[in-house]
């Protein structure tokens, strides 16, 4: 008994092609899969390298700005005498900024080197400060320059001095040490500015009251008007016309 087939037989050669392109769409998904995965990779990689890189840059700024917060290395002062004073407690006062008690440490130095008679009566006279050799002078004055950066000694006050051309009411009201309209006299120590940004030649203190040869020997001593600066030589005068 013959069977009939009515079952259709699938084409071989449009299986293949379906084939074909099943698998031509599986490939082109895959490689854009891979370059979707390229590109992420490579995104990260950039983000990655530039977060590094923002960070270096930060690190850099926080390093340079902190570098230029630091204060500036004082220059080391020699102590120098030639009667074997102790300066080490004037130069830690000033290093430490204790401004008050380097001044009464100052004070306390000056009558030391006056002398005898001045350690006796517990005060400098203006006649005693020759006295004073010019190392000696010099070092709390160098001292003074160089931890207040230029703004306090006897140097800097002479130069104001200088400037005020020798005259006493606006040489104390620059410096600081008068107030008011009537340029009175500040009271001491309360009034006067213990501080490193008070006015320019505030510091160091120089009892003026009984008057001002005491100061002005200390402006013309050696170690302090030496500290201007070689003085021109004085022109010669011409004898003959030639």
């Amino acid at each position: 008994m013959a069977t009939a087939t009515n079952a259709r037989v699938p084409n071989v050669t449009k299986v293949n092609r379906r084939l074909d392109r099943w698998n031509g769409r599986k490939k082109a998904v895959s490689t854009r899969l891979v370059y979707a995965m390229n590109a992420r990779t490579i995104a990260r990689a950039t983000w990655n390298q530039a977060q590094s890189r923002a960070a270096r840059l930060a690190a850099a700024a926080v390093d340079a700005g902190s570098k230029s917060d630091a204060p500036e290395p004082v220059p080391e002062v020699p102590l120098e005498t030639t009667v074997g004073v102790d300066y080490t407690t004037l130069r830690d006062r000033l290093r430490a900024g204790e401004w008050e008690e380097a001044d009464n440490e100052t004070r306390r130095l000056l009558i030391v080197l006056a002398g005898a008679d001045a350690q006796k009566r517990g005060w400098v006279y203006f006649t005693e400060v020759k006295n004073i050799s010019v190392a000696d002078l010099g070092t709390m004055d160098k001292l003074w320059v160089a931890y207040s950066k230029g703004n306090y000694g006897y140097s800097v006050q002479r130069k104001i001095w200088l400037q005020c051309k020798k005259e006493w009411g606006p040489f104390f009201k620059k410096i600081d040490w008068t107030t008011g309209g009537n340029n009175t006299y500040r009271k001491w120590p309360e009034d006067f500015q213990w501080r490193a940004d008070a006015a320019k030649g505030h510091l160091p203190l120089t009892n003026a009251l009984r008057g001002t040869q005491l100061i002005t020997a200390i402006f013309e001593h050696p170690a302090i008007a030496g500290a201007d600066g070689p003085k021109a030589a004085p022109k010669q005068k011409k004898l003959f016309n030639f």
